[in-house]
């Protein structure tokens, strides 16, 4: 008996999957590449690299390349960020989730992901 309500509940999801799937293979090149945030198109992402796979992980909560509408962090100064970052890590890893964060960064590391966040328009 409950093999027919597994069965009856995989051909609803299958069903529900199917039927909302939108086939984007036939959308032009314009259609498909719609703006999910604010993020201005004119960002290299080839030129700050290192410091965007770095940056990823700030992306959860300050929003893709920094554009969070509270936590936005996209287009601070350089110095203000090492700075703020290097406090961060300075203090103990219990008071706050950025702490913690700061604390598995390298010197180097803070300095990379400050230049990127700082380079976004």
């Amino acid at each position: 008996m409950h093999h027919v309500y597994f069965f009856l509940a995989i051909a609803f999801m299958a069903t529900l999957f199917f039927s909302c799937r939108k086939d984007v293979s036939s959308l032009k090149a314009s259609e498909n590449t719609e703006a999910i945030t604010d993020q201005p198109a004119s960002v290299n992402l080839a030129a700050s690299l290192p410091g965007r796979t770095l940056a990823a992980n700030c992306f959860q909560c300050h929003g893709t390349n920094g554009y969070a509408t509270e936590l936005k962090i996209a287009g601070m100064s350089y110095s203000e960020l090492v700075e703020e970052l290097n406090e961060f890590r300075a203090k103990d890893p219990k008071a706050s989730i950025m702490n913690f964060h700061a604390q598995s960064y390298t010197s180097e590391e803070i300095n990379l992901i400050a230049d990127f966040f700082s380079k976004q328009p």
